[in-house]
């Protein structure tokens, strides 16, 4: 023991003295850089876009060989990276460029060993041992058969997608994220808001292409993080990547989870890492193009036959070069300067012929005999005499409204919104042709340039930027929306090797995504905006984007088509800064890394619209078991009885918040056979406060608040003055006391800093024999970034400010109230004047949250083994688990406690707070999987790879944040009474293949007809296919009326009774569950029917790429592409309609999960 001791310290004077060294090398500055990487460390993930390699060198006898040169050369730059083995006959190289590698091993006395070309993937730990022999030095040995395929080194989960099959798998759209099903535990649904095209806030897409923004072992989709380079390439508020990678410009990229390294962390879900070509000694490079056309493409399944497909012209062009820098004879920079740079365009125009469905000249009239149900006069509601706490209303003989009940301001904001309706043509009642023409313009680039900074020193620096502009309808003709995109990631990493055993590299990144949108009617609206009487402070005074113009609020009448004037202006959505850092230490069999960096995390958006929506339930029978079968939107719409309302007013801005980690992890090489790696990570998460001081006085300033319904409380963040003062919001009103129950954050924050992100990681590789793996970890890992920007935004421009209003049944009877009582012209009557707030925060409606939210975390563990089945192929079969908890559950809060009859508000928890939406920490889940991976590397013309997954995914209340991903509880109060189930996010089975296969005929081929022009003309052809297929996705019977009568309005999130169990034979588009099986729950009880007790159809879908390569010369070639998208054009059906309320389409299905076959032609060529 005393001996042990003193060779620790003898082990840690020696690090010391390197320190030290390295300090008076670099100077007091740099050691102060490096001191403030270590200690200020955050997210720690810098080598997930490179490589290592470690092993040993031993002797024939097993008897370990210090000062042992290792020399690993890659092939395409011929740079060198050289290291000697450590005392204990270990060596390691760090920060290694993907790429492919020899490696060679030499000491005085012993034969060189060396081993040819391999390939090192990214994020790969790869292990190569080497057993000298006695004899001359000068004796060089090849060793075959040592390529390194299994994983031996750490258990971490994750597949690394190569170039040839980013390059030549079919992809719509040439999206990479298609290709993220090529891992096991990959679960491919888009949920709610949280994919590319999810919302203003995310990352463009091109039209026409598809995108995966997956589950990953069952984590929520917002769970995962987005890398180019080790660089943070993240949409935070969306959770997405920001700039997309140019197709040609991957070299590859991997999906990490459920790792056994501290490194690693910040997200419960996936990482995800892109990492791009650099140059090399040759100059090498491509040009293409791809062009879609309508005439290629099948037509869609729910349209009737006949129907003419809509034309449209789609082309993507552009290019990579890449090679050593060379300015002629000032510099040559073969084998240690190096440039890349890409381009790549997009345009895309289509002549549209989009169905919209308008109310009838009939209908806007009066004239509602053509709907199908009874319409009541809500002006003739009285409280039942008979029923106390509910209401009686007079029905409209043969549904014809008198003509001096309807308003004319509505019937002329209805013939200035809708076009003409035309007769019906077809089963929605559509009545109207959008022909406002599609159009988008997309050109992105990139730059990158890698150095060689003598033996010690390398670096590189890269920047990306694409930005795109698009013009479609705003959802009516005459209403044109366009959005412009722009959006740069930039950045770059440093690595400076102190001796064999002590290196560090350093990163630095910025992401700034831009979206900026309007929408302007094009015949003017501000004449209609008065002529109704619009009041300023619902149409106007929109001081966010100056004040200069009013916006007609959209008008939205359930059912029909509307589209809204608004100007949503975000040029940062978000904007980042990445610092970064890991110095790794080799001692004896010990690596130890320890470092981490900081992301900052901003969000800038100036933002002006409102709207008002019309449902049935202001005319239908006040009984709320009868709203499903009466009432009319049309109806209630030209009585001018909104249903609800919104605006916003914000010039909305959060401070930098972002995250901090700190890690040490010691990978520990045991014996020959047994690797144990473990770690701890500390993530400190700055939630952003919303607002900065700069915007004090403004609307969508910190001067805002939210609600803590743990005590009651509304609490302001920032304390504005009196209005008195002021002369407008935000403003405290009145005397400027503040009402009961409000109090100011002490700290001018709501939400705060977490402080207790501590996790350990732990995990083991055991190799049995030279050809099988064991292998398991566990860790617990803490999310810092799902949700995080969009809640801290979702408050602004709340009481005292009047930025952000919204407001839910607005004309439900009351007992107050009876009959319809606020109007179009000033949903927010009741909320105070035109500058003013209410006198109180508490009837406000908004996307709140618990303000002590805290972040998810999950216990992640998993195990199994590797099998090397032949020199090109691997099997993988691992058990996977996880238990996760502080997940949100959205939905409406402070509704009534228990269903029943009379006001519901009066049974609320705080009965003088509104229901609105609020996200709470309090949902759990848990998630178990056998993964299984079949891959063989691309050998002999062929290649393939199988993942499948088999799991369950379980979770209480919901699969996303406010309610809107995935659903919320029915009974806000108790989630896991009714919706503990199988999460949304659950596909029992998924099952991915991708094959690769050159034919084998030609010249030099396994068949060949030894004639010259026949081998030219029937080889050189490839194939390349891409299946996939998993099992349906399980959805809810659900209502959109509230039979419990517990205040959440018309949501569906109150379940159906299941009062049958004949199921059904035959599952079609007309009929995919018995709905005679489901029936609405007895009046204010809540339903009985299983949350995602339903399964939707199953998927499967082929995608195949023929390429015909002509070669020209030895290093050229062009190459004629033809790629189809479901290829045998099968219809998988979408998801059925779950909502009782919805009448006959209730259990039917009219929309498809894929497209109809679509083909692609494309020209490239290679040198």
């Amino acid at each position: 023991m005393y001996k042990a001791a003193r060779s620790f310290k003898g082990r840690d004077r020696k690090f010391s003295v390197e320190l030290w060294k390295t300090c008076r090398v670099f100077g007091l500055w740099q050691a102060g850089l490096l001191s403030a990487i270590l200690l200020l460390s955050g997210t720690g993930l810098a080598q997930l876009s490179t490589a290592s390699l470690s092993g040993a060198v031993r002797d024939s006898s097993g008897a370990v060989v210090p000062s042992a040169k290792i020399v690993l050369r890659n092939v395409a730059t011929a740079v060198e990276h050289s290291t000697t083995s450590n005392g204990a006959g270990a060596y390691l190289f760090l920060n290694i460029t993907p790429g492919t590698y020899t490696v060679q091993a030499s000491a005085p006395g012993f034969e060189e060993r060396r081993v040819p070309e391999f390939v090192l993937a990214v994020g790969q730990a790869a292990a190569i041992d080497f057993a000298l022999s006695v004899g001359s030095q000068s004796t060089v040995v090849t060793v075959q058969g040592v390529t390194p395929q299994l994983e031996t080194s750490t258990a971490s989960l994750g597949t690394v997608i190569g170039t040839r099959q980013v390059n030549d798998l079919p992809l719509n759209g040439r999206d990479f994220t298609q290709l993220l099903i090529l891992s096991a535990g990959i679960s491919p649904i888009n949920n709610g808001q949280g994919g590319p095209s999810g919302g203003q806030y995310a990352t463009p897409e091109p039209i026409n292409q598809t995108s995966t923004i997956p589950s990953v072992n069952g984590q929520g989709n917002r769970s995962n993080y987005f890398f180019t380079d080790g660089l943070s390439n993240f949409g935070s508020f969306h959770s997405v990547y920001a700039v997309p990678p140019i197709i040609d410009e991957i070299q590859e990229f991997k999906v990490v989870s459920h790792t056994d390294s501290a490194e690693y962390g910040s997200v419960t879900g996936g990482i995800v890492n892109v990492v791009t070509k650099s140059g090399t000694n040759s100059l090498h490079g491509s040009v293409w193009e791809y062009f879609r056309h309508d005439i290629f493409d099948a037509q869609a399944y729910f349209l009737p036959p006949g129907t003419p497909r809509t034309p449209y012209n789609q082309n993507e062009f552009g290019g990579t070069v890449g090679g050593p820098v060379w300015l002629g004879k000032l510099y040559n920079g073969k084998n240690k300067t190096f440039f890349f740079g890409a381009y790549q365009g997009f345009r895309f125009s289509q002549t549209s012929n989009i169905p919209r469905k308008v109310p009838t000249a009939a209908q806007l009239a009066g004239d509602e005999s053509s709907w199908p149900t009874q319409i009541y006069n809500p002006f003739s509601t009285v409280p039942d005499p008979a029923h106390p706490g509910q209401y009686i209303r007079q029905p409209f003989p043969g549904n014809q409204i008198p003509s001096s009940l309807i308003s004319p301001q509505m019937q002329a904001y209805a013939n200035f919104v809708f076009p003409a309706a035309g007769p019906a043509f077809d089963a929605n009642g559509d009545n109207v042709l959008d022909t406002t023409p599609e159009t988008q313009t997309i050109n992105q680039w990139t730059a990158r340039i890698d150095q060689v900074i003598g033996k010690n020193d390398s670096a590189w620096f890269r920047y990306s930027y694409d930005t795109s502009v698009a013009s479609a309808s705003g959802g009516l003709p005459g209403i044109p929306n366009v959005n412009t995109n722009p959006n740069r990631n930039y950045g770059g990493s440093y690595v400076h090797v102190f001796s064999p055993s002590l290196v560090l590299q350093g990163e630095f990144g910025r992401t700034v995504a831009g979206a900026n949108a309007s929408a302007f009617f094009t015949k003017g609206s501000a004449d209609i905006i008065q002529q109704v009487g619009f009041v300023p402070s619902f149409a106007g005074n929109y001081t966010a984007i100056g004040g200069s113009r009013s916006l007609l609020p959209q008008l939205s009448i359930n059912g029909y088509s509307s589209a809204t004037e608004n100007i949503s202006n975000h040029p940062e959505v978000p904007s980042s800064y990445q610092f970064s850092g890991v110095l790794t230490k080799t001692w004896g069999n010990h690596e130890i890394h320890t470092g981490g960096g900081y992301i900052s995390n901003r969000f800038l958006s100036p933002i002006a619209l409102s709207n008002l929506t019309y449902a049935a339930q202001e005319t239908a029978d006040t009984n709320p078991l009868d709203t499903v079968n009466t009432g009319d939107p049309v109806a209630s719409f030209l009585l001018n009885a909104p249903d609800s309302a919104q605006r916003r007013n914000i010039n909305s801005e959060t401070r930098p918040g972002g995250v901090m980690s700190l890690f040490v992890q010691d990978n520990w090489r045991v014996t020959p056979k047994l690797m144990i790696n473990a770690g701890l990570r500390y993530d400190l998460t700055f939630n952003p406060p919303y607002g900065t001081s700069k915007q004090i006085g403004q609307n969508g300033g910190p001067e805002t608040g939210d609600v803590d319904f743990g005590n009651g409380t509304y609490i302001v963040q920032w304390l504005p003055p009196t209005c008195a003062v002021r002369g407008y919001a935000p403003c405290i009103p009145g005397s400027g006391t503040l009402p009961a129950n409000v109090v100011v954050s002490p700290n001018k924050k709501i939400i705060h800093n977490t402080y207790t992100n501590l996790g350990p990681s732990f995990g083991f590789a055991y190799k049995v024999t030279d050809r099988t793996v064991v292998r398991g970890a566990f860790g617990i890992v803490f999310d810092n970034w799902s949700g995080v920007l969009q809640i801290a935004q979702n408050i602004a421009g709340l009481w005292p400010d009047i930025g952000q209003q919204q407001a839910v049944n607005l004309n439900v009877p009351k007992t107050s109230s009876p009959t319809p009582t606020v109007t179009s012209q000033d949903p927010f009557a009741s909320a105070g004047n035109s500058f003013f707030p209410a006198p109180t925060p508490f009837a406000q409606v908004g996307f709140m949250y618990d303000p002590n939210l805290k972040n998810p975390y999950s216990e992640q563990w998993n195990f199994g083994a590797q099998q090397l089945l032949s020199s090109s192929t691997t099997l993988t079969v691992n058990y996977v688990g996880s238990s996760s908890h502080r997940l949100a559950v959205g939905g409406m809060y402070n509704t009534a406690l228990t269903p029943g009859p009379g006001d519901p508000q009066s049974r609320a928890l705080f009965p003088y707070i509104a229901p609105t939406y609020y996200d709470r920490s309090v949902g759990n889940g848990n998630y178990n999987g056998l993964q299984i991976t079949l891959d063989r590397r691309y050998t002999n013309g062929f290649s393939y790879g199988v993942a499948y997954t088999w799991s369950k995914s379980i979770n209480v209340g919901g699969d996303g944040y406010f309610g809107v991903e995935g659903g919320a509880p029915q009974d806000p109060y108790h989630p896991a009474r009714y919706d503990r189930s199988v999460s949304g996010l659950n596909l029992k089975h998924i099952l991915a293949v991708n094959t690769l296969y050159d034919i084998p005929v030609g010249k030099g081929k396994a068949f060949s007809t030894k004639n010259s022009v026949l081998d030219y003309i029937l080889g050189n052809w490839q194939i390349n296919n891409l299946f996939q297929t998993h099992s349906g996705i399980a959805f809810t019977p659900a209502i959109s009326s509230d039979i419990a009568n517990i205040g959440q309005g018309f949501l569906t999130t109150q379940h159906l009774n299941r009062v049958g169990t004949t199921g059904i034979s035959h599952r079609s588009a007309a009929e995919w569950f018995n709905t005679a099986d489901y029936a609405a729950p007895p009046l204010y009880t809540f339903g009985n029917a299983g949350r995602n007790s339903i399964l939707g159809p199953a998927f499967w879908n082929l995608d195949m790429s023929l390429f015909r390569k002509f070669p020209v010369g030895e290093s050229r070639r062009f190459e004629f592409r033809a790629e189809a998208f479901n290829l045998f054009n099968h219809a998988n059906l979408g998801q059925p309609n779950n909502d009782l309320n919805s009448g006959s389409a209730f259990g039917t299905i009219n929309t498809t999960a894929n497209s109809a076959r679509q083909l692609q032609l494309a020209g490239k060529f290679i040198f």
